[in-house]
């Protein structure tokens, strides 16, 4: 979606007070939008947060929830277990509130109190400093993003899937979409542009995606995001010992702060990545550093 699509898909969801600050934002600007019950609604941007006159009642967050979800939200049971959904063009909206459990285990949200609304973004050639890590001449390589939360990693990943499957036509590019967030598929058919030559597989956990692609469709790159536990972790080393080449995203500020986390120090041990980069904690997708896979500095903000 452009931003003039994003806010006919929004717009109607919200009261009037809303919809006219939607009005008056430029593309690109709205990162999320915070809805909490009997508390104001804000807006936060790259550069600012601003806190709207409009708080809703909890009967007001169901509504909208519903809405935006296309009036099918509890249909999708299995996605608001994992505590999101992800909406037409991307959009992802999570979900906090009462829980119900079934055997200790989240089995539904029985009401919803607070929404995060992550507005998606496509911003074509914000990886183009990052493509020199990705390939070598005719070599793929493993590039792993590092990133806080809304730093832009996801943009980055899907606009580097968007040219190596775009402008690359020798690639086979695979993406692992677990979360529906890069490709945004509906119907198994992607909304955002990951690349023609990019097959993507939407909604299957990276520990049984990554191998079936392997075994499916013969890639020479694995693109996928937000690398959390020894399984993901597992299924990456697998692939890359299958010859493929992996790059992908995980959550962190530094090559310090992944190293004291287990799983991910034994990953570094072995020396996996060819290259880590470090992103900017400010949402634009900036490169702060990128390191070699001896955690050498190669390249630093100017």
């Amino acid at each position: 979606m452009n931003w003039d699509e994003t806010k006919a898909f929004l717009q109607p969801c919200f009261p009037p007070e809303v919809q006219d600050e939607l009005a008056l934002l430029y593309p690109g600007e709205l990162q999320e939008i915070r809805i909490r019950a009997a508390q104001p609604c804000v807006f936060r941007t790259a550069s600012r947060t601003q806190a709207l006159a409009w708080r809703p009642s909890a009967r007001e967050v169901e509504t909208l929830a519903e809405a935006l979800c296309g009036h099918s939200l509890y249909a999708r049971r299995e996605e608001i277990r994992q505590g999101y959904v992800t909406l037409r063009g991307g959009h992802r909206l999570g979900l906090c509130g009462s829980v119900q459990l079934r055997a200790g285990e989240p089995y539904t949200l029985v009401s919803t109190a607070s929404l995060c609304l992550r507005i998606a973004a496509q911003w074509p050639g914000a990886a183009d400093s990052l493509l020199p890590y990705c390939l070598s001449g005719q070599q793929a390589r493993n590039l792993l993003l590092i990133g806080p939360c809304a730093s832009g990693k996801t943009t980055l990943l899907r606009d580097i899937a968007r040219q190596l499957g775009n402008d690359h036509a020798r690639l086979q590019i695979a993406l692992v979409d677990e979360r529906g967030e890069l490709a945004a598929c509906h119907g198994g058919i992607p909304q955002l542009d990951v690349g023609v030559h990019t097959d993507v597989l939407d909604g299957c956990p990276k520990e049984h995606a990554i191998p079936w692609l392997i075994r499916s469709m013969n890639p020479q790159i694995i693109i996928t995001d937000e690398l959390a536990t020894a399984s993901d972790v597992s299924a990456v080393l697998d692939a890359m010992a299958c010859g493929c080449a992996v790059i992908a995203s995980i959550h962190g500020t530094s090559l310090t702060d992944l190293a004291s986390r287990p799983v991910i120090a034994s990953m570094m041990a072995r020396r996996s990545f060819d290259y880590y980069a470090v992103l900017a904690p400010d949402g634009c997708g900036a490169i702060a550093a990128v390191y070699d896979r001896n955690g050498s500095p190669v390249r630093l903000p100017e």
